[in-house]
């Protein structure tokens, strides 16, 4: 008789709402559980464990909260707190041997590892089922795409940057991550650095070849579990593409880099930047037009107007930077007549506090939110254009300029030009500045602090020169369960 095993392979599927088909396994299941032979009996099992994959990164340990909205904006100084009392004073302090931090980037660690686990029992399963189909197509590639994603975030806040290893001539000498293949959270091997990222690579190669004519991204409603549709809220083809040139940036890959965030730039017939009268329709999720690839989420608001909208006087809450640190950075070289339509959009002065109102001004909007306004953004298009911006400059600064001003045009800004840059380094500060003015929330501030590795404005306005030290998460004292030394 064939083994029985029971896994937990629905973490977070109910919390999403999405699948009446789930309940039916829970009925006759342990809660969150489910019998691995009856849950990869049908396609619409494979669906269901994918979602229950998706619900799982939308959580506020992950996604939905730490690695967009959470840590890493407090990390980014984009938001902090000054109460000595609150865990993200210590995190805006980068403290990273208090007890209360350590927890929460210990944490972080191990739920990536988690979920990659999940994902893998999915392509374990995949490998060796009779079934066939577009919709397991589909999800494989999502799961081959989603298992470089997931370890490239893990690389970019918990090993050394890959350029300045590589100038140092130290990649295969210097520690990457562990690399999971298997569904299981036992001792995995640890690569180097340059072996890390090919293995991030390979995975992406899998994904965009499986993913080939996934070519309808947008469309469709993201409430409905039609696997087919509204692609957007899926690891799309698309989404393979930018993580791509996110992945050959990292790595000083420039001409790759440019080839695959030009791949999604034109795809016109899904993504396009908002006209700068309309740049209001992409502030928040779903970014229409902009959004390369999200997760719907219902509890995500919930958690920001808790983090975000609370009342209490500056220094007792969470906030945004202090508003003549906010008006330095939102100041453009465009002179007078360029004014950044996203300050106003993303941050507004509550007595003597600023407050963080991007992803949610009200909390009284809550209740009359549509759900198709309930989401996180992972990738967003004016990212490759800075992409695109950076790996040009090098051949062509005014081919790179032109880039960066489609983004600046946009957001309501007049046009530079290359004579606003004496080179590589005042570009890439701009780049950089760029990333900090547009990102918040999504996370993405302080991967382009790591990066570019220039000094950048504290949550009260000062200069801080980052350290290999600040933009390098600890290992958690337990990682002999995940690694091999």
């Amino acid at each position: 008789m064939r083994k029985k095993i029971f896994r937990p392979l629905l973490v977070g599927v109910l919390s999403l709402g999405l699948l009446s088909s789930c309940s039916q396994f829970l009925d006759i299941q342990p809660k969150g559980t489910l019998l691995e032979e009856v849950q990869f009996s049908s396609i619409q099992g494979y669906q269901d464990a994918m979602y229950g994959v998706y619900g799982t990164l939308a959580g506020e340990g992950l996604y939905g909260g730490a690695l967009t909205a959470g840590l890493m904006e407090n990390l980014a100084q984009n938001v902090g707190n000054l109460n000595s009392v609150s865990v993200n004073y210590h995190i805006n302090r980068y403290e990273y041997t208090n007890d209360d931090v350590r927890a929460h980037t210990d944490a972080l660690w191990t739920q990536l590892y988690e979920v990659i686990s999940y994902n893998n029992n999915i392509l374990e399963n995949l490998g060796r089922t009779s079934l066939s189909g577009d919709v397991l197509r589909l999800i494989e590639g999502e799961a081959y795409g989603l298992r470089a994603f997931l370890h490239f975030d893990v690389a970019r806040l918990f090993a050394a940057d890959y350029r300045r290893a590589k100038a140092a001539g130290k990649l295969s000498s210097t520690r990457g991550i562990p690399y999971a293949y298997h569904f299981d959270l036992k001792n995995k091997q640890v690569y180097n650095l340059e072996d890390t990222y090919k293995n991030i690579l390979a995975d992406l190669d899998r994904a965009e070849a499986i993913l080939s004519s996934d070519e309808t991204i947008t469309g469709g409603d993201l409430t409905n579990a039609n696997y087919q549709t509204h692609r957007i809220v899926h690891f799309n083809k698309y989404a393979v593409y930018a993580t791509k040139a996110r992945v050959y940036n990292a790595m000083g890959e420039s001409a790759k880099a440019a080839v695959y965030a030009q791949k999604v730039i034109a795809h016109s017939s899904d993504f396009a930047l908002a006209p700068r009268a309309s740049f209001t329709d992409v502030v928040r999720f779903p970014a229409k037009g902009e959004l390369i690839c999200g997760l719907y989420a219902p509890k995500f608001l919930d958690w920001v107007a808790t983090t975000y909208l609370a009342t209490g006087g500056g220094g007792n809450v969470d906030q945004g930077r202090r508003l003549s640190a906010l008006n330095a950075l939102y100041a453009s070289a465009g002179g007078a007549a360029s004014i950044d339509n996203r300050q106003a959009a993303y941050y507004r002065q509550i007595d003597s506090y600023t407050q963080f109102i991007r992803l949610l001004p009200d909390r009284a909007q809550l209740a009359s939110l549509g759900s198709t306004s309930k989401g996180i953004m992972l990738i967003r298009l004016p990212e490759m254009y800075y992409i695109l911006a950076e790996a040009t400059y090098p051949t062509d600064p005014t081919a790179a300029v032109e880039a960066l001003n489609k983004v600046r045009d946009s957001r309501g800004l007049a046009p530079l030009t290359t004579a606003n840059f004496s080179g590589q380094a005042a570009f890439d500060l701009e780049l950089m500045r760029e990333y900090l003015r547009e990102t918040p929330g999504e996370g993405q501030s302080f991967h382009a602090i790591k990066h570019f590795f220039q000094p950048f404005p504290s949550l009260l306005g000062e200069s801080t020169k980052p350290t290999e030290d600040m933009v390098t998460l600890p290992w958690p004292e337990l990682e002999r369960t995940y690694g091999n030394h």
